[in-house]
């Protein structure tokens, strides 16, 4: 599991999960706070940004200026993030990646920005060359977590965890699903495996369960942006449940469904066993939310993050033979700002 890091930035942040929005026209209502708020955040990072231009193109200058290790971090994930991530799409499958790379401190815990700049475009070629080598259809970038890690004499360790995925287009708000759940009955879902569902229609098409999930909970689950605005998220905490775990659902609901696990898991599956009806997807459907509002933010997510990705991915074991899903959730500050204020570009 990811930990997160609590920067001053944070003071600059409110919970917007709780202000209802019918528009960003700026000339509206520029009391706004939470605009004035995302605004002053992506004013911040654009001004690291031109720092980082200008010490790029002036190599030689040697002024001196640093931040702290704390600023160093958020800087760069939260300018990657705007420039190239994009959690505001769909996604099916996903993968993800760590790794580790070496910053320059000094004794006082600071970092001088003509070493952030270096180590800044170090960053962005080691991350973009683990995007190029991962095979994924309709790749795109989802999100980076930078953290810090070990200190090595002046050398800082800077983890960093990427998730890259296989886009499923632009989620919309459905409809409020009914009590039972928002599969129908005459259903089945393959677990995963690609292997679709027994309709193919228009609705389903050819997802599995673990994609028909994923989509629906970002459905249900994703805040969109009010018209006129759009979202960017700034220190994410991701979460990543892992084979061999597994979490309780306490509701009682569905009850002939076993094992009583949030995620789907079957020992020695028959092939019956891979294809999930209306039940179980429903069952799934209530205990994931569970998992992802409820049980994995009881610890590790503070209390103004919210929710803006999850991704259920089918796994296969041989030894012994099982079959289920993990969960990726991911956590950030939720910033709103008007529509087409950032230029984003995709990792090539």
């Amino acid at each position: 599991m990811k930990h997160c890091y609590r920067l001053f930035a944070a003071a600059l942040m409110v919970v917007l999960s709780t202000l209802v929005f019918t528009g960003c026209n700026k000339n509206e209502d520029p009391a706004d706070e939470a605009l004035k708020q995302g605004e002053a955040t992506l004013a911040r990072i654009m001004n690291f940004k031109q720092q980082v231009d200008y010490y790029k193109t002036n190599p030689d200058v040697k002024d001196g200026e640093s931040v702290t290790l704390d600023e160093a971090i958020w800087n760069i994930e939260a300018l990657f993030n705007l420039t190239y991530a994009y959690p505001e799409l769909s996604y099916g499958r996903t993968e993800t990646a760590d790794t580790v790379l070496y910053l320059p401190v000094g004794s006082d815990n600071t970092v001088l920005l003509t070493d952030l700049t270096v180590f800044y475009g170090q960053m962005y070629e080691v991350v973009r060359n683990i995007y190029q080598g991962i095979e994924l259809d309709k790749k795109q970038f989802l999100i980076l977590d930078v953290e810090a890690g070990d200190l090595h004499g002046s050398q800082q360790a800077i983890k960093l965890h990427s998730i890259q995925g296989s886009v499923k287009g632009t989620p919309s708000t459905p409809p409020t699903p009914p009590q039972n759940g928002p599969f129908p009955p005459g259903v089945l879902w393959c677990y995963g495996e690609k292997g679709g569902n027994n309709t193919n229609n228009d609705l389903y098409g050819k997802k599995d369960a673990a994609d028909t999930l994923s989509g629906t909970l970002n459905a249900f689950l994703v805040q969109r942006p009010p018209v006129n605005c759009e979202y960017f998220y700034t220190e994410p905490i991701i979460i990543e449940t892992q084979i061999g775990e597994h979490h309780d659902f306490p509701q009682s609901i569905f009850p002939d469904i076993t094992p009583r696990y949030c995620e789907f898991y079957i020992e020695n599956p028959t092939e019956n066993d891979k294809w999930m009806d209306a039940n179980r997807m429903n069952y799934h459907y209530f205990a994931e939310r569970y998992l992802v509002l409820v049980d994995l933010p009881s610890s590790e997510i503070p209390s103004n993050h919210v929710l803006f990705e999850v991704t259920v991915d089918d796994y296969m074991t041989n030894f012994p033979y099982t079959i289920g899903h993990l969960t990726t959730a991911c956590y950030g500050y939720r910033n709103i700002i008007g529509h087409n204020s950032i230029v984003k570009e995709n990792l090539q």
